[in-house]
């Protein structure tokens, strides 16, 4: 766990004099882009200065064993997963929300910029990636060194908070006092945020992935029938947990494997089911939520109070979720239109900053 009570400067000070640029700096800006990147545990979400929001796409990789080539990555490596031939490997090359896997990390980085935009010898983009607040210097360097492997020319890290405020389309000068729960695959961010930056943060690995392996558990145990975690993710976001709110007898068809007859099937799985495979993974997460609350000074928890709880992040969708929450923190909750991307958006918005902000990459050296 971390928890951070540091107070951060939002974004820099447009009086501020704009950073010299180096010659190589000049030289890679023409017909380069500035980008915005959200690199995930689940996807990777690019943002393109003037042009807008990218498609996402899955933060995985396929490589072959034998030679440890890379030779694919995104939605395809994906859907090889547990169907891979022999001799090919799938890497997952972030976990809660840093790398695992450096080499794995940078292809991916580097794939998803080319795919978005043409790159010469000589044209290489500036980068501003948002990162969990809390990872370690030895997290933030393997993010720059992906991103020099990537060809960025300069390298901006904006810690998630930020970039959600920024992607809330909010001004920063108008916060009184805001908390933010970020549930995303990999992991949970809950921060208050106010005019003055980042009062307190913590993250966490209650996410959608443990949620989805939740799933897989509980089918396995109820129906005795394997399914994967594409199948487990579709359960979770057909039924959700509104069987707690209103014990309704909603189910949804699913395909899975017997691990009787090991011949496929097709069974209905309950909301309750759901409900009780992910209540556990809840009840921790709200118990942090509530943790972070109680760490607000009281000129802040009272406009909290007032304004309420902004849910972002992919999960944030969960079917009964807002009223859960609600009803445990005895505060108004909201989500964000297209909570999945607003992190991505912000770094996007942030990048008319990109002249003043100090070049990560400076730490490398």
């Amino acid at each position: 766990m971390f928890v951070s009570t540091k107070t951060d400067k939002i974004v820099p000070d447009k009086k501020s004099p704009v950073i010299q640029r180096s010659f190589f700096d000049w030289i890679g800006s023409f017909g380069s882009e500035d980008i915005g990147v959200d690199l995930g545990t689940s996807n990777i979400v690019i943002y393109l200065k003037n042009k807008g929001l990218v498609f996402p796409e899955s933060s995985v990789v396929a490589r072959y064993k034998k030679t440890d080539e890379m030779f694919t990555y995104g939605t395809k490596a994906e859907e090889m997963e547990r169907r891979t031939p022999q001799g090919i490997e799938i890497i997952h090359p972030m976990k809660t929300g840093a790398i695992v896997d450096y080499q794995t990390a940078a292809y991916l980085l580097n794939s998803v910029i080319n795919q978005s935009y043409l790159k010469g010898m000589f044209f290489h983009p500036r980068l501003l990636m948002c990162v969990p607040k809390g990872i370690s210097r030895v997290q933030r360097r393997a993010l720059l060194e992906a991103s020099v492997a990537a060809g960025a020319r300069k390298t901006v890290l904006i810690d998630q908070p930020l970039a959600t405020v920024m992607g809330l389309g909010l001004k920063t000068k108008d916060i009184k006092g805001m908390l933010i729960v970020d549930i995303g695959g990999g992991a949970t961010k809950v921060s208050i945020v106010s005019k003055h930056g980042i009062v307190v943060s913590d993250f966490f690995e209650e996410a959608g992935l443990k949620m989805d392996d939740a799933i897989v558990n509980i089918i396995m145990d109820k129906y005795h029938v394997h399914i994967g975690r594409k199948s487990a993710e579709t359960l979770k976001i057909a039924l959700g947990i509104e069987w707690d709110i209103n014990k309704n007898t909603k189910t949804h068809e699913i395909c899975g494997m017997s691990a009787i007859s090991g011949l496929p099937v097709k069974i209905a799985v309950t909301g309750e089911n759901i409900a009780q495979a992910l209540n556990p993974i809840l009840y921790r997460l709200f118990s942090r939520v509530i943790a972070i609350i109680q760490k607000a000074p009281p000129e802040i928890l009272e406009n909290i109070r007032t304004e309420g709880i902004m849910l972002t992040g992919g999960v944030a969708q969960l079917k009964g979720l807002p009223d859960i929450l609600k009803t445990v923190t005895d505060m108004p909750v909201h989500v964000a239109d297209h909570p999945a991307y607003v992190n991505a958006v912000g770094a996007g918005s942030s990048l008319e900053y990109m002249d003043y902000f100090r070049d990560s990459l400076q730490d490398l050296h």
